[in-house]
Order: structure tokens, then C-alpha cells, then sequence
């Protein structure tokens, strides 16, 4: 079964029509809102060429909260979005880690379409479009980063193909989740084998077929305090694929990962100031993965200077090429990738962050120089 989209062109037109551009009034049965990001990046040094390029994402929401509308429990969440498709990373940088989370092939596109069920806050269920990404390996601290590496691991992102159900492809797929205890959370998930159309990235396409089979995930979570959060996942696809190097067919697509996340120092003004840091592992099947292992960790201080909206960061991010993909292409053995972010708010609704990237054999490939890439950041939410 296929269900193909083309018309989300127009869909964001109109969305962009109604409301003009502000906020629903309080009371209404949905609630609306636009966020524009755009990135301004240029490699100065090494890479495959010196470039600079504007990246730019566009994303239009509406949400109902069953809670404020006599229907307790249910929740629903649309998000559409539009990118330019400049692709940086792979014409300009040549990385694999993707210096830019909003890096994606031009379009316009249904990201998120899903309703949820909550059962008082102990267990809940969701069905539709799904971001996995929004459920599964993720870490709150590592949000503030332009560089992939730090949304989902790029030995998770890397696998099927054309990846899990994450931007700028999602599909189908069914969560629940459960809190068998005041800290612990249970959350399983299955999605579509192939979200998305690999040969025509702008387009919806959601299919159940037995080749392409499913994607299935299970994440157990410990909150050990109110600030700090560890978690671990494992994933399998039940389709098969071409062993790296065509050496047949492999069955289990596998992998798996772990995460640790939280405050590591509370600053006396309090609320969210202060220092936190996240550390996060992962492993895949270097059978059928390129990259077979990853590591990624930060420090990221909020309200630096005393300035209440501002961020200041440093990442990094260490992808390996399995013993397979390296017989196989000639490459080398890693790519690492540091990061240093300022964001400054502006006001609530739009922040300005200066961003320097120093990627370290970009894609592992021997022959090409480290890269250094500079620029900025421009958000505005309404």
C-alpha cells in the first residue's frame, strides 16, 4: 500500500495565508505556529572547495490539546515544512556527520501528522507521520548544535535506505510508551522499512510492503534526578540487505546505543543557568553500516554573562568506518568533527548564533583535508 503527497507546496502557501503571520487568539481549537531557520555557512579551509552557501528550513505547526477542548487525553500535532536543498555538507564540505541539522534535498513536505492518546500520564500511544527522532535518541543539551551528530547518532541515522523516520524523510509509525515506576520510562516504537521516496526526496510516500518490512525500536529510560536523565535503545530492521562489499544478504540489521544527559552545575539565578553536558555511544552492524561505531559529547552553558536567552557551547562528534566499508572503498578510519556555538536571544522570538565547525578527515576519505567552516545561525519563531 503507497500514499503519495504533492501538493504540500501549496499547502504551506496557505498556511502561510492564514493568520497572517500571528498567533490564533487564545481559546481556538488549534493552536498555530511558524519557525524559520536559516543557516549562512562557508568553508574556508580544505573540504572539497571554498564556498559559502544559505541554508534556509521553514516550518508551519498546528496542534490540538484534547485537554482544553472536552476530548481529555487526545492530543494531535501537523508540522509542514520547506526546505532550499543546498547541500552543503555533500558539495562543499564533503562530510558524513552533516554540518548542518537542516541540511536536506530541496521540497516542501508533511514532516509530522500524528494524534496521541494519553492514559493519565502512567502510559500513552501514538499513530501517524512520526519524527523518531522526537522519541528516541535524543538529548536535550545537544539541541543547541548545528552539526547532525548531535540530533541522532549517525550510526542510527546512517541505517536502511534511506534512513530511520527522521528529517527530511519520515513515515508511518506506532509508539507507546510506559512509566512502570516514578523515574523509569519503557517506550517501543515500529515505523516504515523505507520513509519516504529515495528517488524523489520532495515527496510524501508512505509504504507497507514485506520487501521493505519494518523498523522496530526499544528505548529504556532512568530519570536519577530531576536534571539528569540515562537512557538506551536498540533498533532492527526486519528486512534484509546487501552485505557491504556484495558479499550476499544480511538479515539482521541491527544496532544499539546509550545516552547520559544532564545538569552538571546549577548557577545561583537559577531556572535552567548553569552548566550541562551529555555523552553518547552507539553502535551498529558493520555488515551492512558504514559507520559501525559513534561517540558524541558536550558542555553547553545557559544564561552565560547573565544574559537570560543566551547559549554557549562546544561538541564533538567521532563517527568510525567498519572493517568491511573500509576494504571495501579505501577509506580511512574516522571522522571527527568539533564544534563551537554562541547563541544570542535576541528577544523570545528571534536569536542570532555565530558557529565554527573543524571537521577532521571529512568522510574518513585520506585524500581530502580537515575542514573548517564558519557562520551563523538565524531563527525566528512566531
Amino acid at each position: 500500500m503507497k500514499i503519495r503527497s504533492n501538493f504540500l507546496a501549496g499547502l504551506l502557501a496557505l498556511a502561510s495565508i492564514c493568520g497572517a503571520g500571528s498567533a490564533p487568539a487564545d481559546g481556538s481549537l488549534v493552536s498555530l505556529a511558524y519557525v524559520n531557520v536559516t543557516d549562512v555557512l562557508a568553508d574556508v579551509s580544505g573540504g572539497l572547495k571554498r564556498e559559502a552557501r544559505i541554508l534556509d528550513k521553514f516550518d508551519f505547526t498546528a496542534t490540538f490539546n484534547g485537554d482544553d477542548h472536552g476530548w481529555p487525553g487526545i492530543s494531535a500535532f501537523v508540522d509542514l515544512q520547506a526546505m532550499d536543498g543546498t547541500d552543503f555538507s555533500a558539495r562543499v564540505v564533503g562530510d558524513a556527520q552533516t554540518v548542518s541539522n537542516i541540511d536536506a534535498p530541496a521540497g516542501a513536505r508533511v514532516f509530522d501528522a500524528w494524534v496521541a492518546k494519553d492514559f493519565g500520564g502512567r502510559a500513552g500511544v501514538k499513530a501517524g507521520i512520526i519524527d523518531l527522532n522526537s522519541e528516541f535518541d535524543v538529548q536535550r543539551t545537544g539541541a543547541l548544535f548545528l552539526n547532525s551528530s548531535h540530533g541522532i547518532g549517525p550510526d542510527f541515522s546512517q541505517a536502511g535506505l534511506n534512513g530511520p523516520s527522521i528529517f527530511p524523510s519520515t513515515g508511518a509509525g506506532l509508539i507507546g510508551w510506559w512509566l512502570p515506576g516514578g523515574h523509569w520510562q519503557i517506550k517501543s516504537g515500529v515505523f516504515e522499512g523505507i520513509p519516504g521516496d529515495p528517488s524523489h526526496p520532495g515527496r510524501t510516500d508512505i509504504a507497507f510492503t514485506k520487501d521493505e518490512g519494518v523498523l522496530l525500536v526499544l528505548e529504556i529510560r532512568n530519570r536519577l534526578t530531576p536534571d539528569v536523565v540515562v537512557g538506551a535503545g536498540a533498533w532492527r530492521y526486519t528486512a534484509s540487505f546487501d552485505a557491504i562489499g556484495g558479499r550476499g544478504r544480511i538479515s539482521d540489521n541491527s544496532g544499539i546505543y546509550a545516552i547520559a544527559d544532564g545538569a552538571l552545575y546549577k548557577a545561583p539565578q537559577g531556572d535552567d543557568a548553569g552548566l550541562s553536558g551529555w555523552i553518547r555511544v552507539g553502535i551498529a552492524d558493520d555488515r551492512v553500516n558504514p559507520i559501525d561505531a559513534t561517540l558524541g559529547f558536550g558542555l553547553v552553558y545557559t544564561e552565560p554573562f547573565g544574559r537570560k536567552l543566551d547559549q554557549a557551547g562546544i561538541s564533538v562528534g567521532y563517527a568510525h568506518w567498519g572493517a568491511p566499508a573500509r576494504r571495501a572503498s579505501g577509506l580511512g578510519a574516522a571522522e571527527t568533527a568539533i564544534e563551537a556555538t554562541y547563541s544570542v536571544g535576541l528577544d523570545e522570538h528571534l536569536s542570532i548564533q555565530p558557529d565554527l565547525q573543524y571537521v577532521v578527515s571529512p568522510s574518513a576519505d585520506p585524500a581530502r583535508a580537515d575542514a573548517l567552516v564558519i557562520g551563523a545561525r538565524f531563527t525566528a519563531t512566531l
